[in-house]
């Protein structure tokens, strides 16, 4: 069995597949204009790994009072690797309970379904 660092160094090296720290994700989205935080506004990550960007990009949209399904739907992901895209659909939806405390729906499920896509190479 693989560790996390041995399968983290294999694929990085197969895929070029590297994770941006939560703390320059924050940083980054903090230099934002405030205007990116309106309702409907969409973001989309085109390497979305496992969610990080995208579920701090959640996190924002919800303190800001969004309503927790319309913030599901503005938020789009793309990523290769089959199990990255899971880990980010299921915090994506685990961040619905934490931060809005929001039960999840079938309608959560089908935005994050229909939003966060796994693109076979």
């Amino acid at each position: 069995m693989q560790t996390s660092t041995e399968k983290s160094e294999s694929r990085i090296k197969q895929f070029g597949e590297v994770f941006t720290p939560s703390r320059l994700v924050i940083q980054m989205l903090s230099k934002l204009p405030k205007t990116v935080w309106k309702r409907n506004q969409t973001f989309c990550d085109p390497a979305c790994g496992d969610g990080n960007f995208l579920v701090h990009v959640l996190y924002r949209k919800l303190v800001r009072g969004h309503n927790p399904l319309e913030a599901l739907q503005c938020i789009y992901g793309v990523d290769i690797m089959r199990d990255s895209i899971r880990n980010c659909r299921l915090r994506l939806l685990k961040s619905i309970q934490i931060f809005s405390g929001d039960e999840i729906t079938e309608d959560h499920v089908k935005a994050v379904f229909d939003n966060i896509k796994w693109l076979c190479t």
